[in-house]
């Protein structure tokens, strides 16, 4: 349990290390970017302020030395205030302090100070302005965290990835599955199959027969084998061939059997005997296994017993 405890703290802090990192590097981008918006925000304001005042001087009674007027302190300061209430309506990031000498009313004290001079006939008129400052709240957001997240999830998830394919290279490669074989043993009689080494032992004539059947397909192209014809002499000599093999090698026997008689009793127990050997993959037989009849009529006119599909390959012989 106190393994499983230091594991699970070993990959807190493994991943809290990029999650932190991640993170201060997309606050202090977000942090950059704000401020620039912010800068950019005031310049467009105090452009935008500047026009308007521009715009409203020839309606304002603001101090004259050349016309010897006098300004009406009244009208222009609610005129500022005006201003200043849409400024702060809009989240505009500028106030205006005094125009021409006449004080506004602002509740900002915070900002850096910008002095303009605005063009008129015959006069030039004064116009402060103060920019606010960038305030650090501006820079809290959820979406640097955000974006933290989803980095340290897309990393954790690259280095998964690599190391499943590091693990995956040094790996030693799986041998490729051996191709079934049919394993004929002559000293014990049996069928075995080298995939899972499956022995099942046959009788005398059966056993015999189909080595001579083996023997006999390979070595004739196109065999044809028909329940309505004599088994060819050929086969039968290699029938009894094998059966003089078992012999040879300490089989006691009594009789030598009559390969020509019971044709279809001997093939049912091969049939059988393959069945066995295939049980676990029995589409890998197909090789080896006599063809059964299939449909009325066939038997006689078009069955084919002989092993078509079999190649020296698919074989392996013991005792022959």
């Amino acid at each position: 349990m106190l393994n499983n405890l230091l594991k699970a703290h070993h990959t807190k802090a493994r991943w809290a290390l990029p999650l932190i990192a991640f993170f201060l590097i997309f606050q202090l981008v977000y942090f950059l970017s704000a401020k620039n918006i912010h800068h950019r925000h005031v310049s467009l304001s105090v452009t935008a302020l500047e026009k308007r005042i521009a715009l409203d001087l020839p309606w304002l009674q603001l101090p004259n030395d050349i016309m010897k007027s006098v300004a009406d302190k009244g009208s222009v300061k609610a005129y500022l205030q005006r201003l200043n209430s849409q400024a702060r309506e809009s989240q505009l990031p500028v106030r205006i302090i005094a125009l021409q000498g006449i004080e506004a009313e602002i509740n900002e004290s915070q900002g850096t100070t910008i002095d303009y001079r605005l063009d008129a006939p015959a006069q030039d008129f004064r116009l402060s302005l103060l920019a606010l400052p960038y305030a650090i709240s501006n820079s809290l957001s959820v979406l640097p965290l955000l974006a933290a997240i989803l980095m340290t999830l897309a990393l954790y998830q690259y280095q998964a990835a690599r190391s499943r394919a590091c693990i995956a290279e040094n790996l030693p490669d799986e041998p490729e599955a051996e191709p079934p074989r049919l394993i004929i043993n002559l000293h014990n009689r049996s069928f075995c199959n080298n995939t899972n080494n499956t022995q099942v032992q046959l009788s005398n004539k059966p056993f015999c027969f189909y080595i001579a059947l083996v023997d006999y397909c390979l070595s004739n192209d196109a065999p044809a084998l028909n329940h309505n014809k004599n088994v060819p002499d050929e086969l039968l000599e290699l029938a009894n061939r094998y059966f003089y093999r078992l012999i040879d090698l300490g089989h006691t026997i009594r009789k030598r059997p009559d390969f020509s008689s019971n044709l279809d009793k001997m093939l049912s127990e091969i049939r059988a005997a393959l069945d066995e050997v295939f049980a676990d993959a029995p589409e890998q037989k197909m090789p080896f296994y006599p063809p059964k009849a299939q449909g009325e009529g066939s038997r006689s006119k078009l069955h084919n017993y002989a092993l078509e599909q079999l190649q020296p390959a698919d074989l392996e012989f013991i005792g022959k």
